[in-house]
């Protein structure tokens, strides 16, 4: 049966940047172990919670009840700091992930660009990298020493993506979609688990007209995968705005 590592900087992302295709990818088989890397203390919105603690504590029941709704098997919540996670100490947070997966071995790992995805929002995009040197780590013992499970190397590392920035969050270059996944049968689930933060309550109707107005699809960018698996064209030194305009590769 088919793996997936999904790692994430805050519960909700996993519904609201991949919900439609985390919950088709379950229903097909496929078994997803999601890493949230931080507990959510930090957001604007914060429902009943008087502390940061007790903010914590309903967005990881929050959490739960989205995962359960999406099919997820595993989920965890790390205790990194929210809305400080490129300040975290990147070589033992990208170690840790490099043992996971290591240890569990999945097929693929899906996660956020360095750019922050559709928000750009800071901590997405340290999640993203953080993500992205745990990939490679996890097969090179140089990179990170072993602790226990041998060397892996896992097949493609995916990037959440989209076609344009949010209105009314960051303008940011966002990684060129490879692949466009139909997720219209699973909209309402991807809704109704984002439904399942309700101490976000508050970007709810944002969240349900982005939806509105994103035709059902999920964008990603393969950002790593074996040398066969995509095909790069032969460019000629003339004209040199091929390589300006990106023309040239072809997956």
């Amino acid at each position: 049966m088919p793996r997936l590592l999904c790692i994430t900087a805050h519960p909700d992302d996993e519904a609201g940047n991949f919900g439609g295709t985390l919950a088709a990818l379950t229903d097909h088989g496929v078994q997803v172990r999601l890493v949230c890397l931080t507990g959510g203390e930090a957001a604007r919105n914060r429902g009943t919670a008087k502390s940061m603690e007790e903010l914590k504590a309903l967005r990881a029941g929050e959490l739960e009840a989205s995962c359960r709704l999406l099919g997820i098997g595993q989920h965890e919540i790390w205790d990194l700091p929210d809305s400080g996670l490129p300040r975290t100490d990147f070589s033992t947070t990208a170690g840790r992930l490099a043992d996971i997966i290591r240890d569990w071995r999945p097929d693929l790992v899906l996660t956020m660009g360095p750019e922050g995805s559709l928000t750009g929002h800071p901590d997405h995009g340290m999640a993203g990298m953080l993500a992205t040197a745990a990939f490679h780590w996890a097969a090179n013992e140089r990179a990170w020493p072993l602790a226990g499970a041998p060397a892996f190397q896992v097949q493609r590392l995916w990037y959440g993506s989209g076609r344009a920035s949010l209105p009314n969050y960051p303008d940011v270059q966002l990684s060129p979609p490879h692949l466009v996944c139909d997720i219209q049968p699973w909209l309402e689930r991807k809704q109704a688990a984002f439904h399942c933060h309700q101490t976000q309550a508050p970007l709810f109707p944002r969240f349900d007209a982005y939806l509105a107005l994103g035709g059902g699809l999920e964008y990603f960018h393969l950002a790593a995968s074996p040398p066969d698996a995509g095909r790069i064209t032969r460019l000629k030194p003339e004209p040199p705005d091929a390589l300006i305009s990106g023309s040239g590769l072809q997956l």
